[in-house]
Formats: C-alpha cells, structure tokens, sequence
C-alpha cells in the first residue's frame, strides 16, 4: 500500500495527484488563454504550417512521381 493511501486512503492520494496535474498544466491553460484572444495569430500559424506542409508534400510527391517514371 503506497504512503499517501496510508495516511489518507485513497482520497486524500486522487486530491494529491489532481493538484499535481492542474500545477503542471496550469502554466498550458494560461498560455492557451493568450491565443484565444489573440486569433488572427492562431490564423497566420495554422497558414503557415499549412503552406509549409504543402511545399513538403508537393516535394516528396514530385520524387514519387520521379522514382515511379511517372513524370510527363
């Protein structure tokens, strides 16, 4: 039987455990909250990875088609 259960059964460990969870997210939570108010910017990063992630992809399918004799 763990420590904290002795001291305090099981109840006192879930309090334990959800204050550790909430401290280690809250910093998360806050940060989250900025962008929220702050949407245009949450707009130009998803753009962005978008734009990036296209580029990417146009790449790799260009080799594909390469490899595979498949360019007209």
């Amino acid at each position: 039987m763990y420590k904290r259960q002795q001291d305090g059964g099981t109840g006192q460990l879930k309090k334990y455990v959800t204050e550790a969870v909430n401290s280690y997210f809250a910093p998360i939570r806050e940060r989250r909250h900025e962008f929220e108010n702050d949407l245009g910017y949450v707009k130009d990063v998803l753009a962005e990875g978008n734009r990036r992630a296209n580029e990417i992809a146009e790449a790799t399918l260009a080799e594909v088609r390469e490899a595979m004799g498949m360019v007209y």
